[in-house]
Protein backbone atom coordinates (compact mmCIF):
# COMPACT_ATOMS: atom_id res chain seq x y z
CA UNK A 1 0.00 0.00 0.00
CA UNK A 2 1.29 3.64 -0.91
CA UNK A 3 1.68 5.87 1.85
CA UNK A 4 -0.17 8.63 -0.30
CA UNK A 5 -2.09 8.96 -2.60
CA UNK A 6 -2.17 12.34 -4.75
CA UNK A 7 -5.10 13.28 -7.10
CA UNK A 8 -3.95 16.04 -9.81
CA UNK A 9 -7.09 17.22 -11.75
CA UNK A 10 -6.52 18.34 -15.00
CA UNK A 11 -8.59 19.93 -17.53
CA UNK A 12 -6.68 21.48 -20.51
CA UNK A 13 -3.32 21.91 -18.21
CA UNK A 14 -0.57 20.90 -20.97
CA UNK A 15 1.21 24.15 -20.36
CA UNK A 16 1.60 23.46 -16.80
CA UNK A 17 0.73 20.32 -15.62
CA UNK A 18 4.46 18.58 -15.79
CA UNK A 19 5.57 21.12 -12.82
CA UNK A 20 2.85 19.88 -10.56
CA UNK A 21 3.44 16.33 -11.07
CA UNK A 22 7.33 16.83 -11.92
CA UNK A 23 7.11 18.17 -7.87
CA UNK A 24 4.94 15.17 -6.68
CA UNK A 25 7.44 12.71 -8.15
CA UNK A 26 10.00 13.40 -5.90
CA UNK A 27 7.74 11.40 -3.28
CA UNK A 28 9.01 8.28 -5.04
CA UNK A 29 7.29 4.99 -4.16
CA UNK A 30 5.74 6.27 -1.30
CA UNK A 31 3.13 8.19 -3.15
CA UNK A 32 0.74 7.41 -6.11
CA UNK A 33 -0.05 10.53 -8.29
CA UNK A 34 -3.53 9.66 -9.38
CA UNK A 35 -3.82 11.92 -12.94
CA UNK A 36 -7.52 12.84 -13.60
CA UNK A 37 -8.16 13.84 -17.36
CA UNK A 38 -11.55 15.83 -16.83
CA UNK A 39 -12.56 15.96 -20.56
CA UNK A 40 -9.79 18.31 -21.44
CA UNK A 41 -9.46 19.13 -25.40
CA UNK A 42 -5.60 19.84 -25.61
CA UNK A 43 -2.75 17.80 -25.27
CA UNK A 44 -3.50 16.77 -21.18
CA UNK A 45 -4.54 13.50 -21.69
CA UNK A 46 -1.24 12.36 -23.92
CA UNK A 47 0.49 13.98 -21.17
CA UNK A 48 -0.49 12.39 -18.41
CA UNK A 49 -0.55 8.78 -20.30
CA UNK A 50 3.07 10.00 -21.14
CA UNK A 51 3.51 9.94 -17.01
CA UNK A 52 2.11 6.32 -16.37
CA UNK A 53 4.21 5.15 -19.46
CA UNK A 54 7.41 6.30 -17.72
CA UNK A 55 6.35 5.56 -14.28
CA UNK A 56 3.94 3.01 -14.01
CA UNK A 57 4.45 2.18 -10.15
CA UNK A 58 3.92 6.24 -9.43
CA UNK A 59 1.40 7.32 -12.05
CA UNK A 60 -2.20 6.51 -12.63
CA UNK A 61 -4.54 8.00 -15.32
CA UNK A 62 -7.98 8.18 -15.32
CA UNK A 63 -9.26 10.04 -18.52
CA UNK A 64 -13.32 11.08 -18.25
CA UNK A 65 -15.92 13.62 -19.68
CA UNK A 66 -15.62 16.85 -18.12
CA UNK A 67 -17.32 16.81 -14.68
CA UNK A 68 -15.22 19.69 -12.81
CA UNK A 69 -13.29 19.90 -10.26
CA UNK A 70 -15.34 17.88 -7.70
CA UNK A 71 -15.99 14.95 -10.35
CA UNK A 72 -12.41 14.91 -10.76
CA UNK A 73 -11.88 14.54 -7.39
CA UNK A 74 -14.24 11.76 -6.67
CA UNK A 75 -12.83 10.37 -9.35
CA UNK A 76 -8.88 10.15 -7.65
CA UNK A 77 -10.74 9.06 -4.69
CA UNK A 78 -12.24 5.70 -6.23
CA UNK A 79 -8.77 4.94 -7.48
CA UNK A 80 -6.67 6.32 -4.39
CA UNK A 81 -5.17 3.12 -2.76
CA UNK A 82 -2.95 4.88 -0.43
CA UNK A 83 -2.85 5.48 3.62
CA UNK A 84 -3.30 9.20 3.64
CA UNK A 85 -5.47 11.11 0.83
CA UNK A 86 -4.46 14.74 -0.61
CA UNK A 87 -5.70 16.78 -3.69
CA UNK A 88 -2.96 19.11 -5.59
CA UNK A 89 -4.47 21.42 -8.48
CA UNK A 90 -2.45 21.15 -11.97
CA UNK A 91 -1.09 24.52 -11.95
CA UNK A 92 0.77 24.20 -8.63
CA UNK A 93 3.92 22.33 -7.52
CA UNK A 94 5.32 21.60 -3.90
CA UNK A 95 8.54 22.45 -2.43
CA UNK A 96 10.54 19.35 -2.29
CA UNK A 97 12.19 20.54 1.61
CA UNK A 98 8.44 20.94 2.87
CA UNK A 99 7.17 17.74 0.88
CA UNK A 100 9.97 15.14 1.99
CA UNK A 101 9.31 16.53 6.26
CA UNK A 102 5.87 16.05 5.64
CA UNK A 103 6.30 11.88 4.29
CA UNK A 104 8.52 11.38 6.93
CA UNK A 105 6.25 12.84 9.90
CA UNK A 106 2.78 10.83 7.83
CA UNK A 107 5.80 7.63 7.99
CA UNK A 108 6.35 8.66 11.51
CA UNK A 109 3.10 9.21 13.38
CA UNK A 110 0.83 7.91 9.85
CA UNK A 111 0.82 4.01 12.19
CA UNK A 112 -0.31 5.34 15.23
CA UNK A 113 -3.83 6.30 13.87
CA UNK A 114 -6.25 3.72 15.49
CA UNK A 115 -7.51 1.56 12.85
CA UNK A 116 -10.38 -0.21 15.36
CA UNK A 117 -13.16 2.10 14.27
CA UNK A 118 -13.66 3.24 10.13
CA UNK A 119 -14.79 6.42 11.39
CA UNK A 120 -12.23 7.33 14.16
CA UNK A 121 -9.52 5.90 11.21
CA UNK A 122 -11.06 8.61 8.83
CA UNK A 123 -11.60 11.16 11.16
CA UNK A 124 -7.87 11.24 12.92
CA UNK A 125 -5.79 10.13 9.30
CA UNK A 126 -7.66 13.32 8.32
CA UNK A 127 -6.59 15.31 11.49
CA UNK A 128 -3.18 14.43 10.91
CA UNK A 129 -2.61 15.44 7.67
CA UNK A 130 -3.87 18.40 7.77
CA UNK A 131 -1.77 19.07 10.82
CA UNK A 132 1.15 18.05 7.84
CA UNK A 133 0.00 20.08 4.90
CA UNK A 134 0.20 22.63 6.90
CA UNK A 135 4.12 22.44 6.91
CA UNK A 136 3.91 22.00 3.10
CA UNK A 137 4.61 24.94 0.85
CA UNK A 138 2.55 25.68 -2.18
CA UNK A 139 3.56 27.44 -4.83
CA UNK A 140 1.13 29.39 -6.81
CA UNK A 141 1.87 29.55 -10.94
CA UNK A 142 2.90 32.94 -11.34
CA UNK A 143 2.32 33.11 -15.04
CA UNK A 144 -1.37 32.62 -14.07
CA UNK A 145 -2.55 35.74 -14.05
CA UNK A 146 -6.06 36.47 -11.66
CA UNK A 147 -5.55 33.59 -9.46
Amino acid sequence: MKLLSIVVCCYNSQEYMATAIESLLKGGEDVEIIIVDDGSKDDTGKIADEYVAKYPTICKVVHQPNGGHGAGVQSGIREATGQFFKIVDSDDWVDDEAYQRMLAEIREKGDKVDRSDHHLETGQAFQLLSELVDSLLYVQNPDLKGF
